[in-house]
């Protein structure tokens, strides 16, 4: 139950009630995979960066098939302004999760954050070839991550090919 509650909290962006939650949470549980995606994300929230790559790399050693662990460790390597290393732990797992259209999309702001644009096309197309396209329209067209691009995210939103 506590976890429950400590992810209510978080998705109503309440930060210290989540760790509130997470802190009543018996310590035998604490390496369980639930939760240490919440405390990843409760860190993450609060910009805890270094702390978060700590949680993401237990998490990827106890659970390497479990694909949170490794997506939340390359957007922390992501946030420390290691691109390149966020780029290389997602690709060792993209093809045991071919599914999971936030992997190519999370590749896309990596890539742009390393200024190769084409590259960011590439994995956002690869993203609305797996999720819902007009979804990840939308969401890369709020993602400040991908801002150079917007225009090109633009036209294919106007496009509409594949809605």
């Amino acid at each position: 139950m506590h976890l429950q509650f400590a992810r209510g909290w978080l998705e109503l962006g309440n930060i210290q009630e989540a760790e509130a939650e997470l802190g009543n949470i018996r310590p035998q549980y604490f390496g369980c995979p639930d939760v240490l995606e919440i405390r990843f994300q409760v860190l993450a929230r609060r910009q805890c960066y270094t702390e978060g790559l700590a949680i993401a790399k237990q998490h990827v050693a106890d659970f390497p098939t479990d694909f949170r662990g490794h997506m939340n460790q390359a957007n922390a390597l992501f946030w420390l302004n290691r691109p390149q290393e966020a780029i290389d732990s997602v690709m060792d797992i993209l093809p045991q999760h071919p599914k999971i259209a936030a992997l190519p999309y999370n590749l896309a702001c990596y890539w742009m954050k390393l200024g190769d644009a084409a590259q960011a096309v590439h994995w956002l197309e690869s993203a609305m070839q797996i999720g819902l396209r007009k979804g990840v329209i939308q969401h890369a067209l709020s993602d400040p991550d991908l801002r150079p691009i917007w225009d090109y995210i633009r036209e294919l939103e106007e496009s509409g090919d594949g809605d």
